[in-house]
């Protein structure tokens, strides 16, 4: 039988060192970032019962989640994401706070993924939730918000592109394909499949109108500069799409006047998964970074599941990410701090210690050697770089 003992699980590692420092001061920038524009700071349990995750409104899948059982046979699991338990809260134990309310978090989240793709199980997550408000001043907020946060990491070569969740429903409204088939299409056009899209419309030409087949050969490449929005009012008649279309121009405005204009683009061929997501939607991507970096968007309906219609929006950002957008464009640096090493007697511990505070309070790295001869403590000093100082 193989023992396990010396290994840890895949889609998960040991944060060592510099590295764990980093991941720290980043998460303490983030948190920073959010308490200073009113955001209050909220933790739930690492484990939340099944129940909590699965409805319809929800974009993980069961299989995608860890389970287990507590001693009365409940299914539990580790929580896959932190908006579901906030929207938890905000219907729960906060219903009776004055809103909207301004929440912000960073925890670990966990979730299954295929052996050998690359991505981590243990994922750590930090963002806000904006919650009780529908307003478009809420969606630009939460993008300001998200922009500010990676300014403040360091993070400099980045675009955040916006679109809406009601625009590719708007279209797709009076296709009379079944929701299997809504699926395959949303998914082609999400990864911008183009072959694999006109097979679809070609197969499903007789479903739809001549404007509405267009109007899906057209949307993958629906990206880009804000400009794009005004070629897309040139193939749109319908009134949900077009008023979709300007609340991303209003949002936009906004973060303009804010003096961000410059991050952000437009992708009207983002089309996240159906159900859960109901007006603005946006993602972050930085360069050498796979994937987003940062992800969010307004999701109307997810509260009323706990026994509350609020609405929201709010974005989560992954904390491993930043640091990996960092790496790559040479932002970290390696500790330049001074380190020390105080080699003493035993009747000079006091000498000793007294120093160690001395060049402690001056920024320095300190540690009081724990060896008894003199050149153990060279060695190690040597080996570790540091300065070598003999009381």
């Amino acid at each position: 039988m193989i023992s396990w003992k010396r290994y840890i699980p895949e889609g998960t590692k040991d944060t060592l060192f510099e590295e764990c420092s980093r991941k720290v001061a980043i998460e303490s920038i983030l948190r920073k970032t959010y308490i200073h524009s009113g955001f209050l700071e909220v933790k739930s349990p690492t484990l939340e019962f099944y129940d909590v995750f699965s409805g319809e409104d929800h974009t993980l899948p069961q299989e995608k989640m860890y389970k287990l059982f507590d001693n009365h046979g409940r299914i539990l699991v580790l929580r896959p994401d932190m908006t579901t338990p906030i929207a938890r809260i905000a219907a729960t134990k906060l219903k009776e706070v004055t809103h909207p309310l301004r929440l912000c978090y960073t925890s670990d989240v966990y979730r299954v993924n295929e052996s050998l793709n690359g991505k981590n199980s243990e994922i750590t997550q930090s963002g806000i939730e904006i919650i009780g408000v529908k307003s478009l001043k809420a969606d630009a907020e939460a993008i300001i918000t998200g922009i500010t946060a990676l300014i403040n990491c360091g993070v400099e070569d980045f675009k955040i592109e916006l679109g809406h969740a009601e625009f590719f429903k708007a279209i797709i409204e009076d296709v009379l394909i079944n929701d299997e088939e809504k699926e395959k299409l949303r998914v082609y056009i999400e990864n911008k499949n183009f072959t694999a899209l006109c097979e679809f419309l070609d197969r499903n030409k007789n479903s739809m109108d001549e404007n509405t087949l267009k109007i899906l050969k057209e949307l993958p490449k629906l990206f880009g500069n804000m400009d794009i929005l005004d070629v897309a009012c040139t193939y749109i008649d319908n009134q949900k799409a077009l008023e979709a279309i300007n609340n991303i121009k209003v949002v936009y405005e906004i973060i303009k006047d804010a003096g961000l204009g410059g991050y952000v683009s437009v992708d009207l061929g983002m089309v996240h998964y159906l159900n859960y997501y109901t007006g603005i939607i946006f993602r972050g991507y930085a360069e050498g970074v796979g994937g987003n970096i940062l992800s969010g968007g307004r999701y109307d309906n997810l509260i009323k599941q706990f026994g509350q219609q609020q609405e929201a929006t709010g974005f989560a950002v992954n904390v491993d990410s930043i640091i990996r957008a960092l790496e790559n464009s040479g932002q970290i640096t390696e500790n330049t701090l001074r380190r020390i090493l105080i080699y003493y007697k035993n009747e000079n511990f006091k000498k000793a210690y007294d120093a160690a505070l001395k060049l402690r309070e001056s920024g320095a790295v300190v540690e009081l050697s724990l060896f008894d001869f003199e050149n153990d403590a060279e060695k190690y000093a040597r080996e570790k770089e540091m300065e070598f100082i003999k009381i």
